[in-house]
């Protein structure tokens, strides 16, 4: 892929929650990583609690619980806050979750109006937060951050 494209009909198809929304495909599509990995900074790693050839941070219980995942981001240093505000001296990130209150997905915030996903073992893209709130992930149930670093 080179440079970026708006919309992807196929994504839309798979996300049909995407549909009508101002999104844009950032990447090729890969199976390196998932959306847990890709908000944790992590492109070579499949992060998933019950995955048994993923990485899931040894401090974190591997159970599919949102505990589990704020315990997971939490080994890096994240913290859960209110909202989604954008304050430029932290990262932050969303997590999804179905109905049950099973994490689904991660969201790294870019801005104040964009977020970045990896979508599966699909592309990544940047999308405003709730785009991706629908059928396939759910909705957004937490939100956490961290303290970008100084360059001092």
């Amino acid at each position: 892929m080179t440079g970026s494209s708006r919309h992807s009909p196929m994504l839309e198809v798979v996300f049909p929650d995407l549909s009508g929304w101002d999104y844009e495909v950032t990447s090729e599509i890969t199976f390196d990583y998932n959306c847990i990995a890709f908000a944790a900074g992590d492109e070579s790693s499949w992060w998933w609690p019950t995955h048994p050839e993923g990485y899931w941070p040894p401090e974190a219980p591997r159970e599919c619980t949102l505990e589990a995942f704020i315990k997971a981001y939490e080994t890096l240093g994240y913290h859960p806050c209110d909202d989604d505000s954008h304050d430029p001296a932290f990262d932050k990130v969303a997590l999804y979750a179905d109905e049950k209150g099973t994490p689904t997905h991660a969201a790294l915030q870019i801005d104040g109006l964009y977020w970045k996903s990896k979508l599966g073992k699909l592309h990544d893209i940047k999308h405003p937060l709730n785009a991706l709130v629908g059928s396939s992930y759910g909705r957004v149930v937490a939100f956490l951050r961290r303290a970008r670093p100084t360059n001092l």
